[in-house]
């Protein structure tokens, strides 16, 4: 084992038992080269629109072509990074102003990524399109924003809803199919919202004070509808604050969370009326740093960052069916973009060498074709610790998946610290 590697397993000992704390900065990691793992292309048509939530032989592997590989569940990735055109999103004059975790959403033809300004305060959006050129100009939503706060966006496929923390309350706009903004649209008490659209309207998913999953079912203009649902599960990440994992499917709602405060957590089939219909299926993790949820009425994807890594893991409607374990990133793990396609479901995420200083930073694809999940497999289960081991193919980047008409397009900011100027939009295929 080398120094670097040696090192990196000493300080996972120690995040073992301290989840809570929040990192200042990325930690150590260890200098692997790229994994060379095989790959399979698997052929992904176009895919319906996509609103984002607060994402491996016989079509199941990467999209870079080349040999079959859905291997065990103690593989690597399995992917060779490809390059892609970046195209810039957001720009700031001043260096120090930063963002948090941006958040995207798609209303068919066009899509809009939302973020917070932490040392203005203000919410902003802006719209692009099927090659993530912008669209107009970044419109702002909100000044009254909390530094450390989250913002969630989605649409409708007409509108645009964002929400985003205001000291002990979550503040929602709406942008409507004109492009008119309808600022604080709403206010509810309680922080780290999700929100996604519904057959009625919209859902919003957020802690309540007692730190239990609230759902309120919302109009499309944004106005309550009813009094919210009242869960006893958990869904607050240990150290970042991000919204609940949920997201709409045909029939009802998925949600990501837990039965104890910090426990490990369960995927919740929901009903329209935001109850749940199927037994929990579980993660077998916790919620530590970042997460992403895609779910179809009979397929999920969730990623879960772990330290110094993530697990992409598959379910059926019932139960977890595959799991994947991606190292990569310093303390803070990493976590991977999804999207629902046409025959499965894409995944993306910056090569762990990402940077913008030369305008390009590398990707790494995956595409898990429906109906194969059991070429990836969930025997024999890697511990945690054991990822920390592997290959390192992650950073600690945010990205997030839209589908844009029939295209694919990756939003992501290259670190999860630095400036604003880091957010940026690629065009991605799954079926080359």
């Amino acid at each position: 084992m080398s120094y670097s590697l040696a090192f990196r397993s000493f300080v996972l000992g120690g995040l073992v038992t301290a989840c809570s704390q929040s990192p200042a900065e990325p930690g150590p990691a260890a200098s692997v080269s790229d994994a060379g793992g095989d790959s399979s292309g698997g052929s992904a048509g176009s895919g319906a629109a996509f609103s984002a939530a607060g994402l491996a032989g016989s079509g199941v592997g990467g999209a870079e072509g080349g040999a079959s590989s859905g291997g065990s569940a103690g593989g690597t990735g399995g992917t060779l990074p490809i390059s892609v055109n970046w195209k810039p999103l957001a720009d700031a004059a001043d260096a120090n102003v930063s963002i948090n975790v941006p958040s995207v959403a798609s209303r068919g033809k066009d899509a809009a990524v939302a973020y917070v300004e932490r040392t203005t305060g203000r919410v902003m959006m802006q719209r692009f399109d099927a090659t993530g050129e912008r669209i107009d100009s970044p419109v702002q939503l909100a000044s009254d924003a909390v530094e450390r706060s989250n913002v969630t966006l989605a649409s409708d496929g007409k509108q645009y809803a964002a929400c985003w923390n205001v000291a002990a309350e979550v503040h929602c706009s709406r942008v409507d199919e004109q492009g008119t903004v309808h600022l604080n649209a709403l206010a509810v008490s309680g922080q780290y919202a999700t929100i996604v659209a519904s057959a009625a309207g919209w859902v919003l998913a957020y802690s309540g004070s007692d730190k239990h999953v609230r759902l309120q079912s919302l109009t499309p203009t944004l106005d309550l509808t009813g009094k919210f649902v009242a869960t006893q599960r958990f869904a607050q990440f240990s150290v970042q604050d991000i919204g609940p994992l949920l997201a709409a499917t045909p029939s009802g709602f998925a949600l990501v969370a837990a039965d104890q405060e910090a426990g490990d957590v369960d995927l919740v089939r929901l009903g329209a009326d935001l109850q749940s219909v199927v037994s929990t299926a579980a993660l077998g993790h916790n919620l530590w740093y970042a997460g992403q949820l895609v779910a179809t009425d009979t397929r999920a994807a969730v990623s879960v960052s772990i330290a110094y890594g993530s697990f992409l893991q598959l379910l059926n409607e019932k139960e977890l069916t595959a799991e994947l374990p991606i190292a990569g990133g310093g303390k803070t793990g990493t976590d991977q973009a999804l999207v629902l396609t046409e025959g499965g479901i894409g995944a993306a995420w910056l090569d762990r060498s990402a940077a913008w200083m030369d305008g390009s930073a590398a990707v790494h694809r995956r595409f898990f074709a429906d109906n194969h999940d059991s070429d990836v497999g969930l025997e024999p289960r890697t511990p945690e610790n054991n990822v920390l081991g592997m290959q390192e193919q992650g950073t600690e980047s945010f990205q997030q998946l839209v589908q844009v008409g029939s295209q694919s397009v990756l939003v992501a900011k290259a670190s999860r610290y630095g400036s604003l100027g880091a957010l940026r939009a690629a065009a991605l295929n799954f079926n080359e």
